[in-house]
């Protein structure tokens, strides 16, 4: 392909890229190293806005939340997922196996705010869940505790990101060759060890994209926290954290060097699975 033809095709792309997202991370690192006086000029301030963030305990407190939420709904979505999949691929009805398909859908399909406000409402203490828990002798209130509050939005992450894993999950094991199931059954290889050694194998580059969008949707968590606890008992995250520091605190600069160190702990946490996926297509060739 002459290099005329390729920029004609590419160039807009990475016009639009550069527009929405190179551009902006440069800005957010200069804002990051300056300071907006009273009389609006902008000052250079070299690491005192990092410095700043790092010595607010708000900011751990953030930090410590991210990463709970993360690491407990990552692993839990994956497995569930890769469960329901599994089920629904067993179903021979195609309608039956459709209506099911759709309606595991539909958490993941509907507007995230509506989603969480009613999501939110089940758990009041007027609640339908509420409700039931209180006939079993159990009296949560959801809203009035740090560990009440986290586990709610982390039951939240599952009922609405598992379904995207639903849906990967099961488009590939459409494609797990029959033939190797075939010969593993006839060796006498159980369920367990057909799922671990067959299926399991041929999903993990499927694995390790859900794994990678999932890990950066849970780290970039605001929108159910500003719908459901506001950022109270504990459940700020750092996303939440830069919205109050930015906005409501009119810091931008501040909220700049908050943003690049999200982009940061983003990379350090991308880099293990970015690795994975180089070396999947190192052995590929």
């Amino acid at each position: 392909m002459k290099l005329r033809t390729f920029l004609s095709f590419t160039f807009p792309s990475i016009l639009l890229m550069f527009g929405l997202m190179l551009a902006p991370l440069i800005l957010a690192v200069y804002l990051g190293f300056h300071r907006f006086a009273y009389d609006g000029t902008l000052n250079w301030a070299g690491w005192q806005n990092y410095v700043d963030v790092l010595g607010d305990d708000k900011f751990w407190v953030s930090l410590e939340f991210t990463l709970i939420y993360t690491f407990i709904t990552l692993p839990v979505q994956l497995i569930l997922g890769l469960a329901v999949a599994l089920g629904i691929n067993r179903i021979k009805n195609k309608w039956t196996r459709g209506a099911v398909i759709s309606s595991s859908l539909l958490p993941f399909i509907v507007t995230p705010v509506v989603g969480t406000l009613v999501f939110a409402w089940l758990f009041r203490d007027f609640g339908f869940v509420s409700y039931v828990l209180e006939l079993v002798g159990l009296k949560v209130h959801w809203f009035a505790s740090q560990f009440a509050a986290r586990t709610l939005l982390i039951l939240h992450s599952i009922w609405h990101v598992t379904p995207f894993a639903i849906i990967v999950f099961f488009a590939g094991l459409q494609s797990v060759p029959q033939d190797s199931l075939e010969a593993a059954i006839v060796d006498g290889a159980s369920r367990w060890q057909r799922l671990v050694y067959v299926t399991i194998p041929h999903l993990r580059s499927l694995i390790i994209f859900v794994t990678i969008i999932s890990l950066m949707d849970a780290y970039r968590i605001f929108d159910p926290i500003v719908v459901m606890t506001r950022g109270t008992h504990g459940t700020e995250s750092l996303q939440f954290y830069n919205y109050r520091v930015a906005i409501l605190q009119d810091s931008v600069a501040k909220g700049s060097a908050v943003a690049l160190l999200t982009v940061v702990g983003i990379l350090v946490l991308l880099i293990p699975f970015l690795y994975l996926t180089y070396k999947e297509q190192i052995e590929e060739r």
